[in-house]
């Protein structure tokens, strides 16, 4: 560690950063900083940093104890995922300049020994800041604690940096969701940031809900509210700073880097998609004609790390936000719909429970009918059955919860909403200017987002099921396709049983 920010100088900008070549010459030498490393988005960014930089001096990733691991038992599951195992055999040497540090950004300080922090002050130069929860429905005392508050931690980290080159928040495309047309700039708020906090510090539990149930009057929820605040909090703390705010929309499975398909977990978008193809999701509460923003997590990955170069080249007044949403390329809610099922029909799960047939609905009250009677017959017998064969119950459960996950992006399937991209348009120009521009992607306008969902429906097979195809699914599918018809003919016969009961 000792060769970092020898080539630094004392306002911590290489002397030959104007002139740099390459995004790789632009990290060589250079401390990394990343929170939000075992998430999805810091996993697939620290992967793309010491496989495309491996002239990087260190990256030290602030990793939170838990009550049953230690940070080297994180940390040691953390470079044992098989997403490092081409590194390892090309690069093995860059994995030992990966450090762990004891940290959280939910805690005050965010919870570093003064060691340790004295140990960033003069080692890191780059700070990618990816830490969040990205519960939707999260108090909001806790998303504001750790999204607003963790933000203003590493902002005051960054300030005291020996060496400082740039800094880049991870923040969400959402964070002013309440507008329909989004600029790329920062946006005011009617509570201020420092109110909110303090509200949340010294309020009681009563106050602060009804306090949260104001703001979801107007922000679909607590987490892209407090993600607001936390770009307020960068906007009024670093001006006239190399410091950005990149605002992914959706971020799905990758399209190529690491490898195709790949995922980390189970977010709100690979939720609907594994239920839909499960045959779990009764239907979607969504617009078909609305645009559906979704970009791969490999295309976020290069937006951010080519944003820290590109705000050391483009130096304003004003925090530079990048909106890094797929926008230019019109996708519909309708279209992913009608994806999912071909490919859920045509290469099946193992362990499909039902036949994929998953309507879009806009109409509230029809979607609470259609989502919930013609269903509730078919999964009772089928937790009858299991329960026969001595298993354990799922399909009412799975209903519920399939309920709940569609109620929580409802906002998000029966809106739109237009991007500016001007800065994001300028960072890919440039980029094409340097040598290794080949090594990042920056254009989606060419995206064939029908071969990107069967990418993202094999991902979900492979890393979050981690199953390999069988012959017998194509027969299950047929057995419940049959299945499905007779329960729902069966149905129909029960309701306007129902029906003429009561009218006669």
């Amino acid at each position: 560690m000792n060769t970092i920010n020898k080539e630094r100088n004392k306002n911590g900008i290489n002397k030959g950063l104007n002139k740099t070549n390459t995004l790789e010459e632009f990290y060589a030498g250079s401390g990394i900083l990343l929170t939000g490393t075992t998430g999805f988005v810091g996993k697939g960014l620290l992967e793309k940093l010491i496989r495309m930089c491996p002239r990087i001096a260190a990256i030290f990733i602030l990793l939170r104890p838990k009550t049953d691991e230690t940070i080297e038992q994180r940390f040691k599951k953390l470079i044992d995922d098989p997403i490092y195992d081409n590194i390892k055999v090309k690069h093995p040497s860059v994995l030992s300049k990966v450090y762990p540090v004891k940290g959280d950004v939910s805690l005050s300080d965010l919870g570093l020994s003064r060691e340790d922090r004295n140990l960033l002050l003069e080692k890191v130069n780059i700070v990618f800041h990816a830490a969040a929860t990205v519960i939707f429905n999260e108090p909001l005392h806790v998303a504001v604690n750790v999204n607003t508050k963790g933000t203003a931690r590493v902002v005051e980290l960054w300030s005291e940096l020996k060496h400082p080159i740039s800094f880049v928040h991870i923040s969400t495309a959402f964070s002013n969701a309440n507008l329909y047309e989004i600029e790329e700039r920062v946006y005011t708020t009617s509570l201020n940031p420092s109110e909110v906090i303090d509200m949340c510090d010294k309020f009681d539990k009563t106050s602060i809900n009804q306090i949260e149930k104001k703001i979801l009057k107007t922000y679909p929820n607590t987490y892209t509210f407090s993600k607001n605040l936390a770009e307020q909090i960068i906007a009024s703390k670093c001006k006239d700073l190399p410091v950005a705010i990149v605002r992914p929309s959706i971020i799905g499975a990758s399209l190529e880097e690491p490898c195709p398909g790949w995922l980390e977990n189970i977010s709100a978008i690979t939720g609907i998609l594994l239920l839909v193809s499960r045959g779990c999701a009764t239907a979607i509460r969504g617009r078909k004609d609305a645009r559906l923003d979704v970009v791969p997590v490999d295309f976020v990955v290069d937006t951010i790390i080519c944003t820290a170069w590109h705000v050391t080249q483009q130096r304003g007044h004003e925090v530079k936000v990048y909106n890094c949403t797929s926008n230019a390329n019109s996708f519909k809610w309708g279209q992913l719909q009608q994806l999912v099922l071909k490919y859920s029909r045509e290469t099946p799960l193992n362990d499909t429970l039902w036949y994929p047939g998953c309507p879009m609905i806009a109409n509230r009250y029809i979607y609470n009918v259609l989502s919930v009677i013609p269903y509730i017959l078919p999964a009772f017998v089928i937790d009858i059955f299991l329960r026969l064969r001595g298993s354990k119950p799922i399909m009412m459960k799975l209903l519920k919860n399939g309920h709940k996950l569609f109620t929580s992006v409802t906002y998000f399937t029966t809106h739109e909403w237009t991007f500016q991209r001007d800065n994001c348009s300028d960072l890919a120009r440039q980029v094409k200017m340097l040598n290794d521009s080949d090594m990042v992607k920056l254009d989606l306008r060419d995206m064939d987002w029908e071969k990107y969902v069967a990418i993202y429906l094999m991902g979900i097979k492979k890393f979050i099921l981690k199953q390999e195809f069988q012959p017998t699914a194509r027969q299950r599918l047929a057995r419940l396709y049959w299945i499905h018809q007779i329960t729902k003919i069966s149905s129909i016969i029960i309701l306007l049983w129902i029906m003429l009961y009561f009218v006669y």
